[in-house]
């Protein structure tokens, strides 16, 4: 034996580990200068990862931190449909460690590991022998989820794999902060532009405004000489005067305060696209209301243009008490939630809009005002609805930006509550919002 550690054996073994490291890096790097989406890269990374290490199922987490839970965000195995999307808390299993921590582990006998979890393998049958688990951090070292692979097919995982997957998911940590750079710097020229535009609607808007707040006294003035100059007048012309001034004695006030207010809302609307789109949100103007009235309003201008694709729309309201919302972050929430299940839901579908509230307890299981809106729609995959939730959504649909989703999450954000769902793919979807329920 060479105690120089020049001992062959050990040579061979150093070579064949740097061997594995080279082909697992130039596998990535071709795969990462591919014309595929993130989402694919990411996923053919983690098989390589797989490969390499020979096991036969892995899993990307990311942290969601609004929740604080990672996702199943890319799972390749066989497992995979049933747990894409899927999220637990960031300090539970060995996940939870390694996220908590930012230390690799090894895990060949994971019962005997006081992180290891079940849950989740049990919930969808599937059996874990061994685990490879390291984190992923951005470079500034900020921790970003988790790569884990599991089940090494022969033997046991070695400090060789691990050093091989934290190569990879170095590559990998890398790709998604590159990805969500170029993502913020896309958002950021859109949202300048849309600021921009903005600016030139309001330009254009105010002098409506105006023009309402200008006209509108000059009308009471006309009116108020009318009656003047017909106080002396012989009663059957006065008669006919007001019969021709009756629909704009009636209707004046109520045409200028809709004029008024469609301005307003269009400013407002504005302003609600460009922070969704530079991610941030607006403090929310929280007023007493009856929320009924402010959802009915979105379901009736959306009922047509449901009924003209055979999609009924359902009511069940619950009586709630007068609540603190801001009416403009509601509606357009209640808007979006609506107009993008229309499309979905076949002729002869139904989309039941809920409303209700849960008085007693503390939030968010208790003490929250409750909008939910169900499609018997065609469904959506896990990752998708992930996405969404987490207000990071991209359409599937041609033309689409999922600036919709954006708002409701923004909406939802601003208010401080929860953003919900579930769905199944042919069976339809549920988005749930629930609110801080504030009644002073």
């Amino acid at each position: 034996m060479d105690h120089d550690g020049n001992d062959p054996q050990d040579l061979h073994s150093a070579l064949e580990l740097r061997d594995r490291q080279i082909g697992a890096v130039h596998k990535i790097t071709r795969l990462l200068s591919s014309t595929l989406d993130l989402d694919d890269r990411l996923r053919d990374i983690l098989t390589v990862s797989m490969q390499v290490v020979d096991s036969v199922a892995g899993t990307i987490f990311l942290h969601r931190p609004n929740d604080d839970k990672l996702v199943f965000q890319y799972v390749v195995g066989e497992k995979a449909a049933e747990l894409t999307g899927r999220a637990i808390d960031a300090s539970v299993g060995v996940s939870g460690a390694v996220f908590q921590t930012g230390e690799a582990q090894i895990t060949n006998r994971p019962r005997e590991d006081s992180h290891f979890n079940p849950t989740v393998g049990a919930a969808v049958g599937f059996q874990t022998e061994s685990i490879l688990t390291v984190p992923l951090k951005y470079q500034e070292g900020v921790p970003v989820g988790v790569m884990q692979v599991l089940n090494k097919r022969t033997g046991e995982f070695t400090s060789s794999d691990l050093q091989v997957l934290e190569i990879v998911a170095s590559i990998a940590a890398t790709a998604i902060e590159n990805a969500q750079l170029h993502r913020e710097a896309q958002a950021a020229a859109v949202a300048h532009a849309v600021g921009d535009l903005s600016h030139d609607i309001k330009n254009k808007v105010t002098p409506i405004s105006l023009a309402a707040n200008t006209l509108k006294p000059t009308i009471e003035m006309a009116l108020q000489d009318l009656d003047n100059t017909c106080a002396d007048a012989p009663m059957e012309v006065v008669e006919r005067v007001n019969d021709a001034v009756k629909w704009l004695r009636e209707d004046y006030v109520e045409q200028f305060d809709i004029i008024l207010d469609q301005v307003q809302k269009v400013q407002d609307y504005t302003k609600m696209i460009a922070d969704a789109l530079k991610g941030s949100i607006s403090t929310p103007q929280l007023e007493l209301s009856d929320p009924e009235p402010v959802i009915e309003s979105q379901v009736k201008e959306l009922e047509s243009i449901a009924r003209s694709r055979g999609v009924e729309l359902v009511r069940s309201y619950d009586d709630v008490p007068r609540c603190r919302v801001d009416r403009n972050y509601l509606e357009r929430a209640v808007f979006n939630l609506i107009n993008n299940a229309i499309p979905e839901t076949p002729a002869g579908g139904t989309i039941t809009i809920r409303l209700g509230a849960q008085g007693t307890g503390t939030f968010p299981d208790g003490k929250y005002l409750l909008i939910e809106v169900q499609d018997t729609g065609c469904g959506m995959p896990a990752n998708v609805m992930e996405r969404i939730l987490r207000g990071d959504a991209k359409s599937t649909k041609p033309g689409g930006t999922g600036l919709g989703t954006k708002i409701v999450h923004n909406a939802v954000t601003a208010h401080h509550g929860v953003f919900e769902g579930e769905s199944r793919e042919n069976a339809g979807t549920t988005f749930r919002m629930k609110l801080p329920l504030m009644t002073e």
